[in-house]
């Protein structure tokens, strides 16, 4: 039997097991999936047509702006793309659990290369396609263009997304094959941080200093348009293909699709010859490891102990699920590119001119900011601290032994990850309220705001995990696919909006001069009691019915 075909029927019956599997379905899960990806798609669809609709009452200046527009639009879909497409890759090359059960298989290493950039290809990219259709279908509804405007910009789309992949794909074969461990590795990543920081310091500097400038120079307004704009980037020749094809300009639209297609073909080529000759030596280091690092504790490990003499159970859980989540590329990537993305964002507030906003506006944005940030760690509370006990379900009988008990164990997971939570949650709320320049009130109410929603989300995800866990279970995706994790990510949600919202309105109110805290002096501590009691309430209820529900188990 040929290696392709054997792979290709190991990955047919994975889909075929996938979609009996689905009848198994929580019908609330299937409910809100559904539900959220019409919304999805329709809400994107509005917000994109308005926005045309925006730009377009410029008058000529739209002609001008709209394609620009377009290859930056571009531009940041393809560096998600590379970003996604490296830790897919990574965790279908190197840690997927039937990596080791197909090397024992007639399959040479390089063709289970092949098959798995081809499959990391097509993971990484339903994304893309997701965001792309309601872009350019609001786009060519607008301007009342062919309904083969969709299909020309996906046939243009395929090489791209194989494109962006392929190159994220190369990046993270060099990082793991060449990467140093150990100290070496620590410093690197010291300086790398000392550089980071050093650079945001500048680049803060440099907004403040020319806030004064005209800001109707579009290269300033829109931060990387000139490099969006460069005639080699991959972007511009997707936006320049779509456009042309849409103007039934088509010899323009096909040398353009035959750029990226011959781009996408050169790099194949190099990727498999590249494969061939550094995924081997790779995937043996990654499979064996070294035992360097396991001769003595961890730097991590080293300063926990070093920081908290005493609390010897805490301490320790603390330190082995803190080792797993930064051994995990898979795990720790995902957080550094929500998280990295909304500083980013937040950072650029002061270039695009919102600190000189009015103050509704300012308001506004501030809160919606703080909602944005709040939806993200919930996202990420659900992945990561909702299958925290499921988990460890699997070595009950050690926590049975050991001098502690599992409520005791849910607290300190409890307790790792309200910290964990509450300074990333703070710190990005600070950079945003820095740079939107909000007024003593907004600031107030985001001070309390972020350690209230980390201590919720942890206490919620925690608790019901807690309360739903599922003995057993392998994989935090067979958790959350269950009826436990699809209701906590719904109730977080719905938590979330309750704890932003009511403070956001009473903030408008204020600002627009309705409501005035000189005139209702009990406004203001009404509301932080309001948030603090919700707060408590709707973290600290899960978390007890969880601690009740694991003193009541058998180990």
């Amino acid at each position: 039997m040929r290696p392709a075909f054997l792979l290709l029927r190991n990955h047919l019956f994975g889909l075929r097991t996938a979609c009996k599997s689905l009848k198994d379905e929580p019908k609330l899960k299937i409910f809100v999936l559904g539900s959220f990806s019409i919304s999805w798609v329709i809400g994107l669809s509005w917000l994109f047509y308005r926005s045309f609709e925006f730009l377009y009452r410029l008058g000529g200046a739209a002609f001008f702006l709209v394609p620009r527009l377009f290859t930056l639009f571009f531009m940041g879909l393809g560096f998600m793309l590379m970003l996604s497409g490296a830790v897919t890759a990574y965790a279908n090359l190197f840690q997927s659990p039937e990596i080791r059960r197909i090397l024992t298989w007639p399959v040479p290493v390089k063709d289970l290369f092949y098959y798995n950039l081809v499959k990391s290809t097509l993971m990484s990219s339903w994304a893309f396609f997701f965001i792309i259709i309601p872009f350019i279908g609001a786009f060519g509804i607008y301007r009342e263009w062919s309904p083969f405007l969709l299909l020309w910009s996906a046939m243009c789309s395929v090489p791209f997304v194989m494109l962006c992949s392929g190159l994220g794909v190369f990046f993270m074969l060099i990082l793991v094959r060449w990467i140093p461990r150990g100290r070496t590795l620590l410093l690197l990543s010291a300086l790398l941080v000392a550089y980071a920081g050093f650079s945001a310091t500048g680049y803060m500097r440099e907004l403040q200093a020319n806030q004064n400038e005209d800001m109707l120079v579009l290269v300033n307004f829109v931060p990387g348009l000139e490099l969006a704009s460069q005639p080699f980037m991959p972007n511009r020749w997707l936006a320049k293909a779509i456009l042309a094809f849409a103007e039934a300009d088509w010899l323009p639209g096909t040398v353009y699709f035959l750029l990226l297609l011959s781009s996408v073909g050169m790099l194949f080529l190099m990727l498999a010859r590249f494969g061939q000759w550094v995924y081997p030596p790779t995937l043996q280091r990654q499979l064996v490891g070294t035992t360097a690092l396991a001769k003595k504790p961890s730097l991590l490990s080293r300063s926990v102990h070093a920081l908290t003499p005493g609390f010897h159970a805490a301490r320790a859980v603390a330190i082995k699920d803190s080792l797993i989540f930064l051994r995990d590329p898979a795990q720790w990537t995902q957080c550094l590119i929500f998280f990295g993305l909304l500083g980013l964002y937040f950072l650029n507030l002061g270039s695009l001119g919102y600190g000189d906003l009015s103050p509704v506006w300012s308001n506004l944005i501030s809160f919606l900011n703080l909602f944005s940030l709040s939806a993200v760690m919930s996202s990420l509370s659900a992945r990561f601290i909702f299958p925290q006990m499921s988990l460890e379900s699997r070595a009950l009988w050690m926590v049975g032994l050991s001098p502690t008990s599992l409520p005791k164990l849910m607290l300190i997971k409890f307790g790792v990850a309200a910290v964990t939570l509450g300074v990333v949650g703070i710190s990005l709320s600070q950079v945003s309220m820095m740079m939107l320049e909000v007024s003593p009130l907004n600031r107030m109410f985001g001070n309390l705001l972020m350690p209230c929603v980390a201590f919720t989300l942890a206490g919620m995800s925690a608790g019901l995990g807690s309360l739903f866990m599922e003995v057993g279970s392998k994989t935090p995706a067979q958790i959350l696919n269950g009826y436990g994790g699809t209701l906590n990510l719904i109730l977080t949600l719905l938590v979330v909006i309750l704890l932003i919202l009511v403070p956001g309105i009473i903030a408008h109110l204020i600002t627009i001069e309705i409501l005035s805290p000189l005139e209702n002096p009990t406004l203001l501590p009404f509301t932080m009691v309001y948030i603090v009691v919700v707060a408590a309430c709707s973290g600290g209820v899960p978390l007890w019915l969880g601690a009740k529900t694991l003193a009541s188990r058998d180990y």
